[in-house]
This record gives structure tokens, sequence and C-alpha cells, in this order.
């Protein structure tokens, strides 16, 4: 991803630190039965079917060199989601706005988004294919704005999760690539 996403994305974040109330209230004021529909059968996706997914297109695609960096960045992405969401303990929209949809089964890890960063970790991985790679934008909108219109997050937390997910699968591409090319220079 470049510099200029991290900037405005940045950027976006500090904003909705200041209108996150405001925000989550409008997204859970207007539910409709089909969008019920599609956030809750987003909801029951986690970020290992995800992963999954990816693996094989990009196996299937011969972009096998891609692999290894996306195991990394799905080990980064566990592990670094958790730590964060422990050490801010940020309490989820429904427990103070009382408009979840669904509840969570830890109503103290709002922030980032493990949806969000899961999904956004494997954009990085879809360079290879434009139109896969606008799909996969569209699907982490989706899946972001999702988590908002049930109420298990704020939209600073998705944002958040996007930013923590594209610096992690950028970043995962960049050390194997550096790593690979120290071993053929040797």
């Amino acid at each position: 991803m470049k510099k200029s996403y991290y900037f405005i994305g940045a950027l976006l974040l500090i904003l909705s630190f200041i209108f996150d109330k405001q925000i989550s209230i409008f997204f859970t004021s207007y539910r409709a039965s089909f969008l019920n529909t599609i956030s809750i059968f987003i909801n029951n996706i986690s970020g290992y079917i995800l992963f999954l997914i990816v693996f094989l297109i990009l196996l299937f695609a011969k972009q096998k060199k891609k692999l290894v960096p996306l195991i990394l960045s799905f080990i980064s992405y566990l592990i670094l989601t958790e730590i964060i969401k422990i050490i801010v303990a940020r309490p989820r929209p429904f427990t103070e706005l009382n408009n979840a949809f669904v509840l969570d089964n830890n109503p103290y890890k709002s922030f980032p988004s493990g949806h969000a960063t899961a999904v956004s970790t494997l954009i990085p991985y879809f360079n290879f294919n434009r139109t896969l790679y606008y799909v996969w934008i569209f699907i982490v909108i989706l899946v972001s704005l999702s988590r908002v219109y049930l109420g298990v997050h704020y939209l600073s937390d998705v944002i958040a999760g996007v930013l923590l997910g594209s610096f992690i699968g950028d970043l995962s591409i960049l050390l194997v690539r550096k790593h690979r090319n120290n071993k053929k220079n040797r």
C-alpha cells in the first residue's frame, strides 16, 4: 500500500475518533432485514477462512512466492490484533449504546477490529490481478462497514484494523522479499 494511503487512513482514524458515537448510532438506527442477513453472514466468516481462500487463490494463480509472506501475515495478524485489543481494552459500542444486533463474547476487545484487520492484511496479495485487487478492496469495505452496522465496532476500530492489516500484509511481503534477496546475494 502506498504511503499516501497510510497518511489518509491516519487522518480518517483521527476524524473517526471524534464522531464515533454519532456514526455508530446512525448505522444502527437504519437497519434493514436484507442488510441484517448480509452483516450476520459476514460476522460468521472468520479470518481463518479468508486466509485459506487467499492461500488457495495464490496457489492456483501460480503466485507461490507469496505463500510464505501470507503465512507470516496470518501469524502476525493473530498476535498483533490480540495484543492491541488486550492493551487498549476499549469497550464495544453495544456496551455503551445498547445497539448491538449481535453480541460478542468479549465486550472489552473492540479496538482494532479483528475482521477488518484480517481482510485488509490480504490486500497486497492481489496486486498480480487488478480485478481481484479491486474486488478485495470492495470486500474490505463491506466487512468493515458490517462491523459498525452490527454495533460491535466503532468506525475508528475498523479504520485502525484496515491500517493495521494493510501494514501487516505490506511488511510481511517486504520482509520475505528482503530475506530471499539476502540469501541470493550470499
